[in-house]
Formats: C-alpha cells, structure tokens, sequence
C-alpha cells in the first residue's frame, strides 16, 4: 500500500505542476511585450506628423492596403475608409490585414471606419466626408501637423522619409504651401 500512496503522490504532483505551467503560459502568451518602443516625439524640434485618409470604393481594400504600407511610419495617423458600395466582409479584411503587421498592431495608428459614407467623387458629398475624416482624426488624436487625402488609386512615388524631409524645408522658409513632388528617374519635376 505505500509503494500506491508514492506512486499516486508524484503522478499527483506532476499532474499539478503541468497545470500549473499551462495555466501561466497561457496567460502570459496575451501579455506578450511590444515589439518595437511605442514613444513617438512631437513637437517644433521633431518632424512633423501627417495624418492620412485613404479612401476607396468597392473591391479596393487590397489597394488601400498597399497604398497604408507604402506611406506607414509611426509617426503618423491613419483612417481607412471603404464607401458605402464596399461589402462589410471586405471592411473586416482591411482591419484584419492592417492589424496582422506588427508595427501597426504595436503602434495602434491605424482605424477603419466601420459605417461607411456614400460617395461620390464628383459631388458635395466628397468633401463631407473629408472633413468628417478629418474631425475623427482629431477626436482620436490630435498631435499630427498635416491631413494628406489619397484614394485607393494613388500610389507615393516619394517615401514618407522624403515626403517629411520635403515639409521640413517648407517649414524652414517660413512660409506654407501645399507641395506636391514628382520624382521619376532621380530627376526632380
């Protein structure tokens, strides 16, 4: 009988430590570390930040999606918006894929709007949903310095390094405009 008691005492006791290692590693795999810092500096003394609407219709998910990591940096804001025309599935996919790259999920700088606003590009109605973007940005975060506009059909041929280091020099002038560059072939247009 005590050969049974030690036998029933370490199955017993190894039973309780294997739940008790899953237990922890269970819980600890949602409290995973951020991979990339999360303080991002704004101010006079550091580079500006934009806030970008991307903007698109049905079936233009996938080139909202290559149009946010063309122009991603951390620094920045983004609001992805799919007209009303575009399928709520199709809206899920967008945030799934923005939310399954890691800086994005770190930094959490990007948001899909959810209920949709009917537009049409050559109407009044274009602009009401600019600046509607433009209000959300600002209610969700209020440190960017630009609001930049671009469809699902535009595609940057300036990287957002370029595109802050071009803004910089504006700045620097002391006067604001809207600058818009075209780069093709090293040459400047």
């Amino acid at each position: 009988m005590g050969v049974e008691k030690k036998w029933f005492f370490t199955l017993f006791t190894a039973a309780f430590l294997s739940l008790s290692i899953l237990m922890f590693s269970s819980f600890s795999c949602f409290t995973f570390p951020m991979p990339f810092p999360s303080i991002v500096h704004h101010g006079p003394h550091h580079p500006p930040a934009f806030a970008y609407f991307i903007s698109g219709g049905n079936k233009d998910g996938d080139r909202i999606f290559r149009l946010l990591l063309a122009v991603y940096h951390p620094r920045n804001r983004y609001l992805l918006h799919l007209g009303m025309d575009a399928r709520d599935e199709e809206r899920k996919r967008l945030g799934a894929a923005a939310m399954s790259v890691p800086a994005i999920r770190a930094f959490r700088n990007v948001d899909v709007v959810g209920k949709a606003d009917y537009v049409t590009y050559m109407g009044s109605s274009n602009v009401a949903v600019t600046l509607r973007a433009a209000s959300v940005m600002m209610k969700l975060d209020g440190g960017w310095d630009w609001f930049v506009t671009l469809s699902a059909r535009d595609y940057p041929l300036v990287t957002q390094d370029g595109n802050a280091n071009t803004v910089i020099s504006v700045l620097d002038h002391g006067f604001v405009c809207t600058v818009e560059l075209l780069i093709l072939g090293g040459e400047l247009l």
